[in-house]
């Protein structure tokens, strides 16, 4: 900067650096030249109010725009300018003030002496520069780390999830840049995609660095625990209890979250014993109780009742299942009518609930409902094993009617989304009426005929007099396509038929098959 003539080139480079999103910038001068200086330093001045004054603008937006592009390029970042001197000894000086950059002056004989009490070393000066930098850069790059995490869980899901988030992680070579955020929301995006391995492996590594203490966080370990639970390796559920229960211990105000993972845990060994293992469903009614206790939830609620009727109580002769019964129908009342629900969990609970009461008719709706909303195959799975417990030990008034066979129709299109691998040749479908109704319906495949044949056929038609039933040969069958906006969903052409048929399976494997 000392050369006037290669000012306009340095300062061309430094706009270079600020589109790379380049933050810091240091500009060094050696003072020869008052005026020379003080022109540098009202440039550099002036580029910070800019940077200043846009900062003052990233206050004003969504903090999810804080790292993008939407603020400009004006100016950004930090400039630090430095003049120094050099004394005939060939120390390094900043003068950074005008009394400095006079004092010099006039102390040339006596430079070494004097000029050391009243100016900073240029290497001091770097020094706590280049601190003051790092503490800067780590803040915002632990913002930018949060953000793109975030924008990754709303973009993408599966495998492209999976991809965006190993992408991401590359970038967490320093654990520096590592806050209670950022990994809360890289475990929450594991969870996503239900990948619990890594959200063991991420945790576990926390755990082995010497200087990093998230780890030892109760909410970090409340996922951990978790993650253990759903990967269920040899001896994963007793340390995803032992944590737990290590994390009750040390907690002054546990959340009520905690208790019920506790209940889930012990729920889950039951499960695996095929519900004869006693102990642990009484553990998990004891841990489910404390969390409803604490505070009354649908989720801890319905599990607590569920445990209960499996225990043998029933809601007919049990004050305690008639408690809850009223106080989840209050819960739920708080959560609006079925029609305005658009979240699966609330839709979810409302199914259960009407599961627990046997009431049919808002079970088939809910159940609608729900398959519209396409949960996650990982909620369906806790779902179903509450529904199977239910048919199991309740005492459920069998009736043969249209309202039941439509009940039975969605708990099998329900447990038929939950299976890993379908082998069979009768599915159960939705078929999509030219009214845009859900109309229940089988599809069966005979393979065996001499000539493959496709039968289908509604269940408890509302409408008698109209046709319900089909059956087609291979040879009547002009195309089958799938859909590009719901992979559940294909269409049926057939000949000498008025109408097509659009035909949701319950998964994307029944329908691709």
């Amino acid at each position: 900067m000392s050369d006037i003539s290669k000012q306009p080139s340095l300062f061309y480079h430094l706009g270079v650096r600020e589109s790379f999103d380049m933050a810091n910038n240091v500009i060094l001068y050696h003072d020869t030249d008052a005026d020379t200086a003080q022109s540098l330093k009202d440039m550099v001045t002036q580029k910070n109010t800019v940077a200043n004054n846009k900062a003052f603008l990233r206050v004003q937006v969504p903090p999810e725009y804080h790292s993008g592009n939407l603020l400009g390029k004006a100016s950004s970042g930090n400039y630090y300018f430095i003049p120094y001197i050099v004394t005939p000894c060939a120390d390094y000086f900043c003068c950074e003030s005008d009394a400095q950059r006079r004092a010099s002056e006039y102390m040339q004989p006596s430079w070494d002496n004097i000029l050391g009490p009243l100016c900073v070393p240029l290497v001091d000066k770097f020094v706590s520069l280049l601190k003051d930098v790092h503490v800067t850069s780590c803040a915002y790059y632990k913002e930018t780390l949060l953000h793109d995490i975030r924008k990754a869980r709303e973009k993408y899901q599966g495998d492209e999830l999976a991809k965006e988030l190993a992408r991401i992680k590359l970038r967490m070579d320093n654990t520096e840049v590592l806050t209670s955020d950022i990994v809360i929301n890289l475990l929450l995006s594991y969870r996503d995609i239900q990948d619990y391995d890594a959200m063991v492996k991420l945790v576990e590594t926390l755990e082995m660095l010497p200087t990093c203490d998230l780890a030892d966080q109760h909410n970090i370990k409340f996922h951990y625990a978790f993650a253990l639970n759903r990967r269920n390796n040899a001896g994963d559920r007793e340390k995803a209890l032992q944590v737990m229960l290590q994390v009750l211990q040390t907690c002054d105000h546990p959340a009520p979250d905690m208790f019920c993972l506790c209940g889930r845990i012990y729920k889950d060994m039951f499960l695996d014993s095929d519900c004869k293992d006693t102990n642990s469903r009484d553990h998990a009614i004891e841990w489910y109780r404390k969390g409803f206790e604490l505070q009354s939830t649908l989720y801890s609620g319905i599990n607590l009742a569920v445990l209960l009727l499996v225990a043998g109580q029933q809601f007919e002769t049990s004050m305690e299942l008639r408690k809850i019964g009223v106080r989840l129908n209050s819960l739920l009342g708080r959560k609006g009518s079925l029609e305005k629900m658009n979240n699966y969990w609330d839709v979810g609970q409302f199914f259960s609930v009407s599961m627990l009461a046997n009431d049919v008719g808002k079970a088939v709706q809910a159940a609608e409902k729900l398959f519209k909303l396409k949960p996650p195959v990982w909620y369906l799975k806790s779902l179903v094993q509450n529904l199977m417990l239910i048919q199991r030990f309740k005492k459920l008034t069998i009736e043969h009617s249209p309202r039941q066979e439509r009940l039975t129709f969605w708990l099998d299109i329900i447990f038929e989304a939950t299976k890993e691998t379908t082998n069979g040749l009768r599915f159960p479908v939705l078929v999509i009426e030219p009214t845009k109704v859900y109309q229940p319906a089988y599809v069966s495949i005979n393979s065996e005929a001499d000539e493959r044949s496709l039968s289908l056929w509604h269940v408890s038609p509302t409408e008698m007099k109209q046709i319900h039933e089909w059956n087609f040969t291979a040879s009547s069958i002009r195309g089958i396509s799938i859909s590009k906006f719901d992979e559940r969903c294909c269409f049926l052409y057939v000949h000498d038929n008025s109408d097509d048929f659009q035909i949701y399976f319950s998964t994307e494997n029944q329908c691709s098959r």
